[in-house]
Parts: structure tokens; C-alpha cells; sequence
């Protein structure tokens, strides 16, 4: 089973368990939901992760050259890699964000959403830099070095997701 692989199998435990601990607390102490406002908000959001997530998946199939399913042997600098070095990251975190406000509930809002930015943040810190510097050499650090890590200009992700995907 291949490292790319291992790391989904554990994010999904992860997230389950996140999920399954905030729901219990909020079922346990009988929290108020939230305006159904928010909760739509919460479903816009996880609406709107999923192009960059389906997008950042199809750029790494036709340029990436993947040689095991979910890992890339290619630096990706364009199309939505020009706005940020880790949009799938991104998407991520948003969506799973926007999950707690669907769910709607104190609670697994917020175990949901500060567990997840802890470990995306922790992994792109503690694995994900350290693997592609090492992988991609001073290509990487150079591509660093013009586009930020997480948190894109958003003019720049709007021109680019607004752009069809060849």
C-alpha cells in the first residue's frame, strides 16, 4: 500500500472520529442548532470545496505523473498551483469547516473544524514542505518563494476556477 494511501486511510479515522466526538458532545449536553442560515452557508461551502478538490485531482492525474495513486512525481506550478502550493489542502480544510456548520451544532463545529486546520496545518508543516523540498529541490523553493502555502489571493483562485479545465 503505497504512503499516499496510508495517509487518506488515517485522516479518514481521524475525521471520523472528530465527527463522531462532536455530534456525541452535542447530543449529550442537548445544544441548540444553528440558524438554518449558517447550516446553508455550511452546505454552500462544501459545495464550492469540491471544484478545487475535483480540480486539483485532475490536474495531478494529467500532469503530475502519478506513479501510485494519490502521490505526484511532478511539480505542478500552473492553474490552480500558481494561486497556492496546497490548494487541495485548502479545499479540505473549507469543506470539512463548512461540514461543521452543516451539521449545526455547537460542538461538532468546533471539534470538526479546529481538528481539521490542526492537522492539515501540521502536515503540510511537519511533512508535506519537508517531502516536496527534498522531492523537487530549488524548482520547489523557488515556487515557494512566489506563491503562498495556504491562503491564496482570492482574485487569483476566482480567474483560475472561473477557467474551463482542458
Amino acid at each position: 500500500m503505497s504512503v499516499c494511501r496510508k495517509r487518506l486511510i488515517i485522516w479518514l479515522v481521524l475525521t471520523g472520529v472528530s465527527i463522531a466526538t462532536g455530534i456525541g458532545i452535542d447530543t449529550a449536553l442537548k445544544t441548540e442548532a444553528f440558524p438554518t442560515l449558517l447550516r446553508l452557508v455550511g452546505f454552500i461551502g462544501i459545495v464550492l470545496a469540491h471544484f478545487p478538490l475535483k480540480r486539483t485531482g485532475k490536474l495531478l492525474i494529467a500532469l503530475g505523473e502519478p506513479k501510485e495513486w494519490g502521490c505526484t512525481s511532478r511539480l505542478i506550478t500552473t492553474d490552480i498551483y500558481q494561486c497556492v502550493r496546497h490548494p487541495h489542502h485548502l479545499a479540505i480544510g473549507i469543506f470539512m469547516t463548512s461540514l461543521g456548520l452543516l451539521i449545526g451544532h455547537i460542538w461538532s463545529f468546533l471539534i470538526i473544524s479546529i481538528s481539521q486546520w490542526i492537522w492539515i496545518i501540521a502536515f503540510l508543516f511537519m511533512v508535506e514542505e519537508k517531502e516536496v523540498k527534498e522531492k523537487f529541490g530549488e524548482e520547489y523553493k523557488a515556487y515557494s518563494q512566489r506563491v503562498p502555502m495556504l491562503l491564496p489571493k482570492p482574485g487569483c483562485i476566482f480567474r483560475v476556477l472561473t477557467k474551463s479545465l482542458k
